[in-house]
């Protein structure tokens, strides 16, 4: 089996660790915590805050980090690095053939991802969500578990969207917005900005 760096050592990456064990071998973790690397006693290597493909015996490497930012800056470091992002689908989810995954893209258990849907680099969809037909979804998005995503709907950059919330048909959301848990959006989300509720509303407090 091929081996691989999984940047992170939180929750994200526990569950990752357990999806891909069937695939690859993991050689380490990219981190700046080695008490959880420790504590949750995850195999290989912990490299802190750097790292060369050189040092982690391969050049394939996953981020399993649920922070939108924290994502693009660690993709744009790790490539400069050297190190290259395949993508992951769980066998026990389904993926249209028609829709396309860019590098990185992370696919967790149980997912549905429709026909002609679109998802950006380093995108994470967490377990149980749903992309509709025709969604697009841009670089480093973060979908929780749950959540769905209508068809034809838009999501800019880095939005993150929460466990169980429901983003409706043809809705646009801005870049760096995030979806609260369990919220109903029903109109164009504005970039930056945090909706709770159902219907959704914009929550000037959290942002």
């Amino acid at each position: 089996m091929e081996s691989v760096l999984i940047i992170g050592t939180g929750g994200l990456a526990r569950e990752f660790t357990a999806w891909c064990a069937a695939r690859y071998t993991v050689a380490g973790y990219l981190s700046n915590n080695a008490e959880e690397h420790a504590a949750y006693r995850l195999p290989g290597r912990i490299f802190i805050d750097q790292v060369t493909p050189e040092q982690a015996g391969t050049r394939l490497a996953f981020l399993a980090i649920g922070s939108p930012a924290v994502k693009r800056q660690m993709h744009e470091r790790l490539l400069q690095a050297g190190f290259s992002f395949p993508s992951f689908v769980h066998p026990s989810s389904s993926v249209a053939p028609a829709s396309q995954l860019g590098d990185g893209v992370i696919v967790a258990p149980n997912c549905t991802v429709g026909p002609g849907v679109v998802v950006g680099r380093c995108s994470y969809l967490n377990f149980g969500c749903g992309i509709g037909h025709d969604a697009v979804l841009g670089d480093y998005c973060q979908v929780n578990p749950g959540a769905q995503i209508g068809g034809n709907a838009a999501l800019d950059s880095a939005v993150l969207v929460g466990s169980n919330a429901t983003i409706l048909q043809k809705v646009r959301v801005g870049a760096d917005a995030t979806i609260a848990s369990g919220a109903l959006v029903m109109a164009r989300v504005t970039a930056g900005a945090t909706m709770m509720g159902n219907p959704a509303k914009r929550m000037r407090a959290f942002e």
